[in-house]
């Protein structure tokens, strides 16, 4: 298994991790169950450190890829690789407030509504940024899913139709030299017949 297969394994791990984290504390929240809750910041826990190896198969997936298949756009790679680092942040810093938050509460100590409702908060925010990461991941090898632009790129957009005009460019200049070429061979070859048949009168 290479670095690219590895990373595609792993790549849901941070989406799923976080999404169930914010289901089982929504369960904590409303049964006002300190176990649930506490059980909840061992998942995110767990997430924030199988998020490393996601990341770090990352970068060595791109070094992989880059320049080495026709049918991936290499375009996407470095914005999926800049928010993928914002997001691995975000993702450990949340990791380190529930590991906080085991130390801070155990038993017999509770831990308090406040601390669920702020951890229930970053937990949507990670899945957000993380849903967000897998979503320009997927533009790397998927142009179904691809848009017109980058998320954040205006310029995108024009230079899309840049090209496009570009290449209409093209096209009328190849017809227009095509049209020269049919014009060339016509003269041609009236001059030959104008010549033929001078040489008939003369005979």
């Amino acid at each position: 298994m290479n670095a690219a297969h590895l990373h595609l394994v792993l790549n849901h791990i941070p989406v799923i991790g976080s999404m169930f984290a914010i289901f089982i504390l929504i369960i904590g929240i409303l049964k006002k169950s300190d176990d649930i809750k506490k059980v909840c910041m061992l998942v995110v826990l767990l997430t924030s450190l199988l998020t490393i190896p996601v990341y770090i198969s990352g970068g060595d997936a791109e070094g992989m890829i880059e320049g080495n298949y026709e049918d991936v756009d290499e375009e996407f790679i470095e914005p999926h690789e800049e928010f993928a680092l914002y997001s691995f942040i975000a993702m450990n810093v949340t990791g380190a407030v529930a590991l906080l938050s085991l130390f801070l509460f155990k038993k017999p100590k509770v831990l308090p509504d406040s601390f669920a409702y702020l951890m229930l908060a970053l937990l949507f925010i990670v899945n957000g940024m993380m849903a967000y990461t897998a979503n320009l991941g997927g533009k790397i090898h998927h142009p179904e899913i691809r848009e017109d632009k980058l998320p954040w790129e205006s310029s995108a957009g024009s230079n899309v139709n840049v090209k496009s005009g570009d290449t209409e460019s093209e096209h009328e200049l190849e017809d227009h030299d095509d049209a020269e070429k049919e014009d060339d061979k016509t003269d041609k070859e009236r001059l030959k017949e104008e010549k033929k048949s001078i040489k008939d009168e003369k005979k």
